[in-house]
């Protein structure tokens, strides 16, 4: 997102609404905020523009895809590896979140899988050979509480 482009509370409304519902009709977003049709698909053609919106998405409830086994992993790097580390775990379709994190990990990583048994053929078959990969802390995730986008 570029650094000088400005939400006013017109953008912010809208962006709410697709919070909710990325399927929202135009008309239904007008009759909700009192804004023209018009006006709001100009704002969303500006807002994409601008990259405030990355992308429209669908969130699938993990039960219902397999997916119900979350790990927390935090990784321990090699610093001359660290690049190839981060490439390589982005590349597994079980990885959905790698951030750079500051402390005695280097990244925090966000793993799904289908069985506690399919997990650790991850982690000890997939995870653990990357090159630059140095240690590992697995955290196994027993209850989601609350699972977000940053708020708008």
């Amino acid at each position: 997102m570029g650094n000088t482009f400005d939400l006013d509370n017109i953008d912010l409304s809208i962006l709410r609404l697709l919070r909710q519902n990325a399927r929202m009709s135009l008309q239904e977003m007008s009759r909700r905020t009192g804004i023209s049709d018009a006006t709001i698909q100009f704002r969303l053609k500006r807002m994409k523009a601008n990259e405030v919106i990355e992308k429209f998405t669908v969130t699938a409830n993990p039960a219902a895809t397999g997916y119900t086994i979350t790990a927390i992993i935090l990784v321990k790097t090699d610093i001359e590896r660290h690049e190839q580390a981060v490439a390589a775990l982005s590349k597994l379709a079980e990885v959905t979140e790698v951030y750079g994190v500051l402390g005695e990990y280097d990244l925090f990583v966000k793993v799904w899988s289908r069985s506690l048994e399919e997990l650790n053929a991850i982690i000890n078959d997939r995870i653990r050979s990357i090159d630059g990969i140095d240690d590992l802390l697995e955290i196994v995730v027993v209850e989601r509480v609350k699972e977000e986008t940053p708020p708008i």
